[in-house]
């Protein structure tokens, strides 16, 4: 029987090739095995009341504006109380484990070097640090954001769901921030000014050429 997500309510979102899930409506840009709705969720959504939303190693491959878009659809697609779960490379960690201040130079030009291949060869547009991800989403609307441990969930449905290896630490900051937020009552966010953050401090020297 074919699927449809009026009964399945919980978006998959990027899946891929690799990272389809049982019971979500998995949802990429590209037509993989596995893919139940080809979109580009940075356009309108055409379908609302969700209970749940999960992306996995995906907010980092979208500009700025996409990412604005895209988090304004998810809130106006899930229903009061629903759930996004979002998994992300944290800032903090990718500093602190590719950059060492205190060793000498040769070493430093080094793993200049090799944060600058990293950086351009996981095809990242953006990362963020935990600061600006609890910003962001409450910004746009958002309530109760938390950053659970990997892995980790007070809903059940997204308790084990990461797909994409383990967690690992460095001076106290994981490899990946795990942040949840939920659609309240009054999704009462503020996304021209979040946006206006966005342009002023990073968007408008991007498109610039700075």
């Amino acid at each position: 029987m074919q699927r449809s997500i009026e009964s399945l309510r919980r978006l998959n979102i990027g899946c891929g090739p690799h990272h389809a899930l049982e019971r979500w409506w998995n949802v990429d840009i590209r037509a993989f095995n596995g893919v139940d709705q080809v979109m580009d969720v940075s356009e309108p959504w055409p379908f609302g009341d969700l209970e749940l939303i999960y992306a996995e190693h995906f907010l980092e491959h979208l500009e700025p504006r996409g990412t604005l878009a895209f988090l304004s659809h998810a809130l106006g697609a899930l229903q009061v109380g629903g759930r996004i779960r979002l998994s992300t490379p944290s800032l903090e960690w990718v500093v602190r484990t590719h950059y060492t201040f205190d060793a000498d130079e040769q070493k430093q030009r080094l793993q200049t070097f090799a944060t600058n291949r990293a950086f351009h060869g996981w095809g990242h547009q953006f990362l963020y640090s935990r600061a600006l991800l609890e910003w962001l989403l409450a910004g746009l609307g958002f309530s109760d954001v938390s950053f659970p441990e990997y892995g980790e969930s007070e809903t059940e449905e997204l308790v084990g769901i990461e797909r994409h290896g383990g967690l690992s630490r460095s001076g106290g900051f994981p490899s990946v921030w795990i942040v949840e937020a939920v659609r309240g009552i009054d999704a009462t966010g503020t996304p021209a000014e979040v946006e206006a953050t966005f342009v002023e401090n990073f968007i408008k020297y991007v498109e610039s050429g700075h």
